[in-house]
């Protein structure tokens, strides 16, 4: 450990160094791929993506009263760079607490599915296997055992484990856009799919960045959110662009630097050491190199404590041979479930998409103890149908 920590002390400036001039790069390794991004089959099967599992609006039921011409026509302008404007929307969730949701028209929602259907299998290619979220076989489970495996293992060790939890402050919100275009220009060499990239990035109808200091965009009005900085929520682009964003501090992490037990969840960071001191070494290194490389900086949710104490990680609570769901998680799927019934009872989704959310939640709850919930949920889990609007659609 002790040479690890000298050698860490040596490479950490030039880490951040290489990994800054990393991305001024030019090895691009995926060609060729606008064509069939905006292709009529592939926005076809992104339409349908799309539409999995959601409830209907009056925009999509639009759409799909002529789909086959709107797909058509959405391929043509692509083809011609002649890109669809993008329209954004927003509601309020009070609960559990007050949100504002921003979305996109259906139009941008399909041509976001069509370019990530496409371009984020191959991106992920280049990931390290302890990154995760929005990653084929890699979700929240899977990542969430691996952690807890980790913890399992380390505990039987006979040593005193700590953990660095990192998390970075308003991560989509903050997003430099300068810097993200540098890492997709890097990644890809289709001048034609980074075009319609950087349109979507850099050239969105609304802004989408958050001031420093500011926590929320509750807390300002539209016109002082900035155009430089932040992306869309949604879509599953968004996702794929933070995979990209953190990538150079995940191939520092693990090929620079070594760390064997390093995982990520989105923006959410572990690391395990017997080194209490290290694990603050590469909280200020990773700090630096989130602020000098990436423009980001971590929240106060950053930590270091020992492993027994237990860690907070996509939604559980891990400790040594105990995994539990956290508080707030049980909390959001009992509040979930509660609109999954009234949307059923209200013929809004059907008994297939009931029964799904309903099984991806009992997915959850089998790999951990929480047996009580698990028989209370599936107790109070009742799907019936409003009997008036039974009674107005058989009459």
């Amino acid at each position: 450990m002790l040479s690890q920590k000298n050698v860490m002390g040596m490479n950490a400036g030039s880490s951040i160094s290489e990994s800054r001039n990393a991305l001024k790069g030019n090895n691009m390794s995926i060609k060729n791929v606008y064509a069939q991004i905006v292709s009529f089959d592939n926005l076809l099967q992104a339409e349908k993506d799309a539409r999995a599992g959601k409830r209907y609006e009056n925009e999509q039921l639009a759409f799909w009263g002529n789909l086959e011409d709107n797909i058509h026509s959405i391929s043509e302008k692509l083809k011609c760079h002649n890109y669809p404007p993008d329209i954004y929307h927003h509601f309020y969730v009070y609960e559990p607490k007050l949100r504002k949701v921003i979305f996109s028209d259906y139009t941008t929602k399909v041509i976001q599915r069509a370019a990530y259907n496409v371009l984020n299998p191959i991106v992920c290619k280049g990931m390290i296997s302890d990154t995760y979220s929005c990653i084929e076989d890699r979700g929240q489970l899977k990542s969430m055992q691996r952690l807890a495996g980790w913890v399992d293992f380390v505990e039987k060790s006979g040593e005193r484990w700590y953990y660095l939890k990192m998390d970075v402050e308003k991560f989509f919100y903050r997003m430099d856009h300068e810097v993200l275009m540098s890492i997709i220009q890097k990644k890809i060499g289709d001048k034609e799919a980074v075009g319609f990239l950087e349109h979507y990035v850099c050239h969105a109808s609304r802004a989408f960045g958050l001031p420093l200091g500011v926590k929320s965009p509750l807390e300002i009005s539209d016109k002082e959110m900035l155009w430089d900085v932040g992306i869309a929520i949604g879509g599953g682009l968004s996702h794929m662009y933070g995979n990209m964003y953190l990538n150079p501090m995940d191939q520092m992490a693990k090929r620079k630097e070594g760390i064997q037990y390093y995982i990520r969840y989105m923006d959410d960071v572990i690391i395990l050491s017997t080194d209490k001191e290290l694990l603050h070494r590469y909280k200020n290194m990773f700090s630096d190199f989130l602020g000098d490389v990436l423009k980001l900086r971590l929240n106060n949710k950053t930590a270091i404590r020992p492993v027994s104490h237990g860690m907070e990680f996509v939604g559980y609570t891990i400790r040594p041979f105990d995994v539990r769901l956290r508080k707030s998680t049980s909390l959001r799927m009992k509040r979930h479930l509660k609109t999954i019934q009234e949307l059923y009872r209200d013929y809004e989704i059907d008994l297939d998409r009931a029964r799904s959310t309903l099984m991806s939640y009992k997915a959850l709850m089998d790999h951990c103890d929480c047996r009580a919930l698990e028989k209370k949920i599936f107790e109070d889990f009742v799907l019936t149908h409003n009997p008036k609007e039974a009674d107005t659609d058989n009459g």
